[in-house]
């Protein structure tokens, strides 16, 4: 797969950001705690007149003001990738993918342990592509939303609560746009609550057991699925 070059002055830069549409660098400073200077002097070849193009990597320099981070990003990139529908940043032996945010987070290492258990997860998911929906189900034959989730994540060692409700109590809230692979994400559908939920596999897109489909992939950004969304938690 080609690689786009991306060049970037030696500047300090912990962020890089895709500008989304109808950004500038006004309201991406803004966005990002910088005064226009700021962001200029890290990105000397944009204007700061008229809006940004979709998709244009910018460096978010990395000021005193921000250096009480709690959570690092990536830092410059040499170069940037696109893999299907996700951008990703590639610094040194790293890789950083674009979050639905406009952030890049650090790739795990598929040598460490989340590493590990994200490709098993991924994986077991994918097996189940295809398979009806069944209310209560559990099996190959026929499963639903919670059953399928218990079940992709106890094939890989993590025991999780047999409903949609009572996973959304397991693990760590994420923040909208900030989700990762791997990820329960939560939506509110037949009932008030969490009645819903599927495995985030990045890029918008997740993994889930449809009523009307069966297991399938679907993204965040569908219509009846961004108005049901609830929020993601991470188990692992």
């Amino acid at each position: 797969m080609a690689a786009l070059a991306v060049g970037f002055q030696a500047a300090s830069a912990e962020t890089l950001y895709s500008a989304r549409k109808g950004d500038t660098l006004t309201n991406v400073a803004k966005r990002h705690q910088l005064t226009i200077d700021q962001l200029v002097k890290a990105n000397p070849a944009q204007s700061t007149a008229g809006q940004l193009a979709e998709g244009l990597i910018l460096v978010i320099p990395d000021g005193e003001e921000r250096a009480t981070r709690e959570e690092a990003s990536a830092p410059k990139a040499t170069a940037v990738r696109i893999e299907g529908s996700a951008q990703v940043a590639v610094a040194g032996d790293e890789e950083f993918v674009l979050d639905r945010s406009g952030d890049y987070r650090r790739r795990p290492s598929l040598n460490s342990r989340r590493g590990m258990l994200l490709n098993g997860v991924t994986r077991s998911a994918h097996r189940f592509v295809g398979t009806p929906y069944v209310f209560g189900g559990t099996s190959e034959h026929g499963i639903d939303c919670s059953g399928f989730t218990m079940r992709v994540f106890l094939m890989n060692g993590i025991q999780l609560p047999r409903t949609a409700d009572v996973q959304y109590g397991v693990g760590s809230p994420v923040g909208k746009g900030k989700e990762e692979s791997g990820d329960l994400v939560f939506f509110e559908t037949y009932c008030p609550g969490p009645s819903h939920v599927g495995i985030y596999l990045g890029g918008g897109n997740f993994i889930h057991a449809s009523s009307s489909r069966g297991v399938t992939v679907s993204n965040l950004s569908d219509s009846y699925y961004k108005s049901r969304y609830l929020g993601a938690k991470r188990v692992f």
